[in-house]
């Protein structure tokens, strides 16, 4: 018996320079959830828009390429294009996926005004689910100045409070706010603990890594992909009984450090 199946991948194609020239006003996020700026008093998220924000992340990776190592990115970027295509395909092409733009106070004035912020890197919610109330902290650029600062902190303390806090709170009211990272990444490991995370365990085989990537294991000798490493990865979260019982103040405290 022949069974149909039509089935076609999908083509993945995006055209040149996608959305770099589209305005603010007339981007659309495609994103299930709200879509809002997000701020505390050293950083402020803004929502990703590739003709305002995709010159300085290229900017930021050509600058120190090692930043964006660990994020499986199919090839070192050399172009606006470059930039343009992944935040198409990987990111609002997809409506459980929102990128933001992450702005800081300048190192040498933390006190100073929203106005005065510079670019410093990207993170984005991902993996969200409506029916399952959760999503996840991802995809995170922190440009080399501003590493080993209070920008991480403040960025996933700020995203945090919108997957975990309830609505009467300002945020989603969501049930699970998870981690997900390359087994071999430590610091990124030890910042979702620092964080308040639990790890939950790690997934094998989990993602076939573009080429030249880094992973646990090597492909799969004589099937498509055999040159391509496979990454493990390590997963934790913070549930919403977490967020209450402690973890939100704990989060907090980390924000308030001087």
């Amino acid at each position: 018996m022949a069974y149909t199946n039509n089935y076609k991948a999908p083509s993945g194609e995006v055209e040149t320079n996608c959305h770099l020239e589209t305005k603010l006003e007339d981007y659309d996020f495609n994103f299930m959830f709200d879509v809002k700026q997000l701020r505390s008093d050293r950083v402020e998220l803004r929502p990703f828009v590739p003709s305002l924000h995709a010159q300085p992340l290229l900017d930021g990776v050509k600058a120190n390429p090692e930043i964006v190592h660990w994020l499986g990115l199919p090839a070192d970027w050399t172009t606006l294009d470059d930039v343009c295509r992944w935040c198409e395909s990987n990111g609002r092409r997809n409506p459980a996926m929102l990128r933001m733009a992450i702005y800081s106070a300048p190192l040498d004035r933390l006190d100073a005004p929203v106005e005065d912020y510079v670019f410093a890197g990207t993170a984005s919610f991902l993996e969200s689910n409506y029916e399952n109330m959760m999503s996840e902290i991802g995809w995170i650029c922190i440009l080399k100045p501003f590493q080993r600062t209070h920008a991480n902190t403040h960025m996933v303390g700020l995203m945090m409070h919108q997957i975990l806090d309830t609505p009467e709170q300002g945020g989603w009211g969501l049930r699970r706010c998870q981690w997900k990272t390359n087994s071999l990444n430590m610091p990124s490991q030890a910042a979702a603990l620092r964080m308040g995370y639990k790890y939950e365990g790690t997934l094998r085989a989990f993602v076939v890594l573009p080429p030249n990537r880094e992973g646990a294991e090597n492909g799969r000798p004589g099937v498509r992909g055999a040159d391509r490493m496979q990454r493990d990865t390590w997963m934790a979260s913070t549930v919403w009984q977490e967020w209450e019982a402690g973890v939100r103040q704990h989060v907090d405290k980390l924000m308030e450090r001087r």
